[in-house]
């Protein structure tokens, strides 16, 4: 005889429901590798397994605990930095707005999400405490990047390497931020601006003081369907 299932856990599925939003539950479903019928019996109230519960918790950028119970910090961004739980990784946030010449940092700081990095691999590229994640804008940079992208940028980072690498920065008398290739021009310490979309933006020679480095980007994360 088939045991009965447990749809005790209600108030679960409409926070796991809500998590899905307009996604469908198909699509939500290849995104936990469960079956469709087993996502419509999460929304009902049955409990996914632990492995499920936490797809579904970083999915919805929330913590385990706030999907069983409806207690405690719904975000990871609202908890704070020495309760997060665990060590393994450190949560760089990803902010809105474009970034500002007269402040140095950000026009807009409001954090949009966190993003988790593990401690061992970012640590070797500097100091987390002087990064953040800004969102692409623009064709200028593809097929290296494309707008939508997600990159990470080390504020620590405000001179050229002599190999050069692809910068977060603002020209001067524009305070919105550009990303761009640079490469230092020897002897003439100049600096030739590239674009990887060369065909339609070429490349052009500027003076180290007309330009400004917010950082160097370190790293980018793409979304496979948007």
């Amino acid at each position: 005889m088939r045991a009965m299932e447990d749809f005790s856990h209600k108030e679960t599925g409409k926070r796991i429901k809500g998590i899905r939003g307009k996604i469908t539950q198909a699509k939500f479903a290849e995104m936990l590798h469960v079956s469709q019928g087993n996502v419509s019996k999460y929304e009902r109230g049955m409990l996914p397994d632990a492995l499920t519960l936490k797809r579904i918790a970083e999915i919805g950028q929330c913590s385990v605990e706030w999907l069983l119970t409806g207690e405690g910090p719904m975000s990871l961004q609202a908890v704070k930095e020495e309760e997060k739980p665990n060590d393994d990784f450190v949560y760089v946030p990803m902010v809105k707005g474009r970034i500002s010449a007269g402040g140095g940092v950000v026009a807009d700081n409001t954090v949009d999400v966190r993003l988790a990095f593990r401690q061992e691999w970012i640590r070797r590229k500097g100091d987390p405490a002087h990064m953040s994640l800004i969102r692409v804008t623009g064709d200028s940079m593809e097929p290296t990047l494309y707008s939508g992208d997600v990159v990470l940028v080390n504020h620590d980072k405000q001179y050229i390497d002599p190999q050069g690498g692809i910068y977060a920065l603002w020209f001067r008398g524009d305070d919105e931020i550009s990303i761009k290739r640079l490469q230092i021009v020897y002897p003439s310490r100049k600096i030739m601006v590239f674009s990887d979309n060369k065909e339609k933006y070429p490349p052009f020679e500027i003076e180290a003081g007309d330009i400004h480095i917010n950082g160097k980007i370190i790293w980018y994360g793409r979304e496979l369907e948007r």
